[in-house]
């Protein structure tokens, strides 16, 4: 897209989640990656595998790039590069007036924003997360160039009050074993950090000694994904939840959030066939029938149906579910196709055996 606020053309990389495809109303939270064109694909990828268990929910994965990052991610202008610094407001005003409209556009977005940027874009979502909560509901900051301008960032939180109707943004940040000025604005910040009112500003940080500040981006985004998402899985362990309980838990995450996060096609997925094998079979099926009430088209979730249904010497049932799992699957291309024929198989078998 060609940005008028910020004068140049902007490409963005999107990973829609696998299960996009299995309803037509379902909307999903955006991930937006700073740095995108070294960032994106690593971040997208761990998207996938934390969502796939609900450790996270599934997100829209946006990886956008800027021409001139000095300019873009610092908000205050150093006298050395007074002609190319200090555009964070501006390009905030990009990211919220027109670059989320248009992404909104185009696909199924819910209003629950997360950034995620690494050293000097950890820089910008560290400001957005100390200036902007009324834009951002989470960031995650990997190494953040917290010393420009004099520790200015720094020295701003400590007086900061922002004055919100919501819950505080939740934030993440971390270093790895770097050196002089980026060590000490960590323990700076950490420092304020500790001394501010739970209220303002929800924060957790972490560190990461064998990390170089090339290498911590990958485990920095894992766990500050895991970070701000704490809470959300539902059943981490063994301790498997009832539907009703199932409900009851999101209830409850979305009043600490301050947003409401209906459950997917992996949850439904992950908690029905959980229940199933830890002794509650009744459970899992309660789970899966209802997922695939609110999501159809998920060959996913029929075929773990057909799986439950044949757990329970249901063989009918769960043929007329694998089938319909089938047809779903090659209509999607699935991954899963070839594990879905093979259940396919066995299940049509086992009903011609009977008859």
């Amino acid at each position: 897209m060609q940005s008028k606020l910020i004068d140049e053309g902007i490409t963005a990389r999107v990973a829609l989640p696998e299960s996009y495809g299995h309803s037509d109303s379902f909307e999903y939270p955006v991930l937006l990656v700073m740095d995108g064109s070294t960032q994106f694909e690593h971040i997208a990828g761990n998207v996938n595998f934390l969502s796939t268990f609900s450790i996270v929910p599934e997100m829209i994965v946006v990886g956008v790039s800027a021409r001139n990052r000095l300019k873009r991610f610092t908000h205050t202008k150093m006298e050395a590069y007074a002609e190319r610094s200090g555009g964070a407001e501006q390009y905030t005003r990009f990211l919220r007036d027109e670059f989320l409209p248009e992404l909104e556009k185009k696909y199924r977005v819910a209003p629950y924003t997360v950034v995620t940027g690494h050293s000097l874009s950890g820089l910008y979502t560290s400001y957005l997360a100390t200036h902007h909560s009324d834009f951002i509901n989470a960031a995650i900051s990997v190494s953040p160039s917290l010393w420009w301008d004099d520790f200015v960032l720094i020295k701003e939180l400590k007086t900061a009050t922002q004055n919100r109707e919501t819950l505080p943004s939740r934030w993440f940040i971390s270093m790895a074993n770097e050196p002089n000025e980026m060590a000490e604005s960590f323990e700076r910040v950490l420092e304020v950090l500790k001394s501010m009112p739970e209220s303002q500003l929800d924060w957790e940080s972490k560190r990461f000694p064998n990390e170089t500040h090339d290498s911590t981006p990958l485990i920095g985004n894992v766990e500050g994904l895991k970070s701000i998402f704490r809470g959300f899985n539902a059943v981490p362990n063994i301790e498997i939840k009832s539907l009703k309980q199932l409900q009851e838990h999101y209830s409850a995450y979305a009043k600490t959030v301050g947003h409401n996060f209906p459950m997917s096609v992996h949850q439904y997925n992950v908690y029905g066939l959980k229940a199933a094998y830890e002794d509650k079979l009744e459970w899992g099926v309660e789970i899966l029938a209802k997922g695939v009430e609110v999501f159809d088209q998920s060959e996913i979730l029929w075929d773990s149906l057909a799986t439950l249904y044949s757990m329970n010497d249901d063989n009918e049932n769960a043929l007329k579910a694998s089938n319909k799992a089938i047809k779903l699957a090659r209509e999607h291309g699935s991954k899963y196709i070839s594990e879905i024929e093979a259940q396919n198989a066995d299940l049509e078998a086992a009903v011609k055996s009977i008859d």
